[in-house]
């Protein structure tokens, strides 16, 4: 019996698999057994695997399993204490990776492990930020409720009583939302793993983020689909922490409220109402009563944009110093104006489409 066994899923290829075999391989922690899940691997994968299969365990399949399928089938061929799950595009960069895991789960049932951007490409600087909100989100749930409901699958682990509780991955799209989820109702312990961290690597094409975002999205859609009563339940039990994850994964949310909740200038809307009385008797006065408007329209754009960005940024910056993650200020402007709205967008989308269209989805994903 191993005291630690790490999964690892492959879909054909990882071109950071052989580093991460090797990183873990040299781990100085003894008790641990490595198994690496393949479903239809490409020549290149075969090769490592007969370089290696004498010190890891490979698992592979012809046809493809899924995720889900071939980690639960994994785990059940062992009798591990402790379960580490790594993504295949992960790097560990720390000495004594395992053993600082076994030392930080001791008093939880599931720790999530910090993770950082390799920031190779621009795509990479702004899913920087996304990284950052998510795992500030899960230090908030960590340190005042104890329980989280979502954490980040690509890099955490789970006592082996836990996921025998749990029943493994569920059947899902978002197979790690949903694990997260359950443990939260069933009230297992939460920790934040803050001292150890790993660095994934992101693809530089949008057309690939974006097809990854739209699975995220359906499955973010199916998960509240299932769970929106629980999930009314925690709101009403943790309305702040609640409302602060949702501050922190979409801080472009609160543009709208505030929209409506700040009132036009009083001075601007009476020389308008009375621009407008005069154009009706005098054609002339139509211009100046549109560029008033606009004028009103654009300061009250460009004021909201500023007291919000200038709120989210100030707030990033602290979490980024605080969790050691890199922050420019440039990179944060294109990640608030674009590439966070465009995230919350398919968000909202993916929620329309699963309650009006969910037997035409086909998507091009196995769990």
């Amino acid at each position: 019996m191993f005291r630690v066994g790490i999964f690892i899923p492959v879909y054909r290829e990882s071109k950071h698999l052989e580093l991460l075999l090797h990183t873990l391989i040299e781990d100085t922690y003894p008790d641990k057994k490595i198994v690496v899940c393949i479903d239809e691997p490409t020549d290149k994968t075969r090769g490592l695997i007969a370089a290696m299969e004498n010190v890891v365990e490979f698992h592979v399949s012809g046809d493809r399993l899924g995720k889900v399928t071939a980690l639960n089938s994994a785990v059940a061929g062992t009798e591990c204490e402790t379960l580490i799950f790594l993504d295949s595009d992960i790097e560990v960069h720390q000495k004594g990776f395992v053993e600082r895991i076994v030392d930080e789960i001791t008093p939880f049932d599931i720790i999530d492990i910090k993770k950082k951007i390799i920031r190779d490409s621009y795509l990479a600087r702004l899913v920087n930020y996304d990284y950052l909100s998510s795992n500030f989100t899960n230090f908030v749930f960590s340190k005042y409720l104890g329980k989280c409901l979502a954490f980040n699958g690509s890099a955490f682990a789970i006592k082996r009583g836990a996921w025998d509780h749990l029943g493994g991955f569920g059947k899902e799209i978002c197979e790690d939302l949903d694990m997260a989820t359950r443990a939260y109702i069933e009230g297992l312990r939460f920790g934040y793993a803050q001292d150890i961290e790993v660095y994934n690597s992101v693809s530089p094409s949008w057309r690939i983020w974006l097809k990854q975002r739209e699975r995220w999205g359906l499955g973010q859609a199916n998960w509240l689909k299932r769970y929106y009563l629980n999930l009314a339940s925690s709101i009403r039990e943790h309305a702040s922490v609640m409302l602060t994850a949702l501050m922190i994964l979409f801080p472009c949310f609160p543009l709208l409220a505030v929209w409506f909740a700040l009132p036009d200038t009083l001075y601007l809307n009476v020389i308008d109402l009375t621009l407008i009385i005069f154009a009706g008797r005098y054609i002339v006065f139509t211009l100046p009563v549109v560029v008033i408007s606009l004028v009103v329209l654009t300061l009250k754009i460009f004021t909201i944009l500023l007291i919000i960005f200038s709120c989210a940024a100030i707030v990033y910056y602290f979490f980024a110093r605080y969790l050691e993650y890199p922050f420019s200020l440039f990179d944060f402007i294109l990640f608030f104006f674009i590439y966070n709205p465009l995230w919350l967008t398919i968000s909202i989308v993916s929620i329309i489409r699963i309650t009006l269209w969910q037997n035409h989805i086909h998507l091009d994903w196995k769990v």
